[in-house]
């Protein structure tokens, strides 16, 4: 990759379109790493355990949240044609291609088995004050049996894609010494050229 390439995708980084994409990015990874916690705290804590119906409906509307995010960042990345791993080695952009579609498969089934499970358990859905009851037949024994360790299974591997997203992205900044993990910050870094 050229200077003037690097250049010009650190430029992107100062459009609308760019912080709405990693508003969007850093919002799901918080509220992602937040659900994994607050999903194991339920299973392992007791006062949570106490008041489970409560952290079940905060645990859902947080999910809730997530595939909605996770939707509009799908539409955005495929109305402006975003690719990942762009200006990367071809091999880099397969490796960014797969992680990327791995990480919107993953959430879209974790959501569809946690709303599954909400119809298992008999609850439906609730957003905020309004609640939707869901076609399917109450097996809250099936529900813990078996969808809940499915569910468990899928937020570890989501947990375990986290860490290997994160490495290659200090891979990239300490090793290749390119913009990739300086332009998906929150906040503009003063444009340094990283080989410098």
């Amino acid at each position: 990759m050229t200077p003037n390439e690097v250049e010009q995708i650190a430029e992107t980084s100062s459009t609308g379109e760019s912080s709405l994409f990693k508003v969007l990015h850093w919002s799901i990874a918080v509220l992602i790493v937040f659900q994994g916690l607050l999903g194991a705290a339920n299973l392992r804590i007791a006062w949570l355990q106490e008041h489970l119906a409560s952290a079940i409906v905060v645990h859902e509307e947080i999910g809730l949240l997530i595939l909605l995010l996770t939707l509009s960042l799908f539409i955005i990345r495929v109305i402006t044609g975003r690719r990942s791993g762009a200006g990367a080695q071809p091999n880099h952009q397969l490796c960014a291609k797969m992680v990327h579609g791995a990480f919107y498969v993953l959430i879209f089934v974790e959501c569809a088995i946690g709303i599954w499970m909400m119809g298992l358990l008999g609850k439906g859905l609730t957003i905020l004050a309004w609640h939707m009851p869901l076609p399917i037949t109450p097996d809250p024994h099936f529900a813990f049996s078996t969808v809940l360790q499915w569910h468990a299974a899928v937020a570890l591997t989501l947990a375990y894609l986290i860490v290997i997203h994160s490495l290659a992205a200090l891979y990239h900044h300490y090793m290749l010494r390119d913009h990739t993990l300086t332009r998906m910050l929150p906040v503009r870094l003063s444009r340094t050229d990283p080989k410098s």
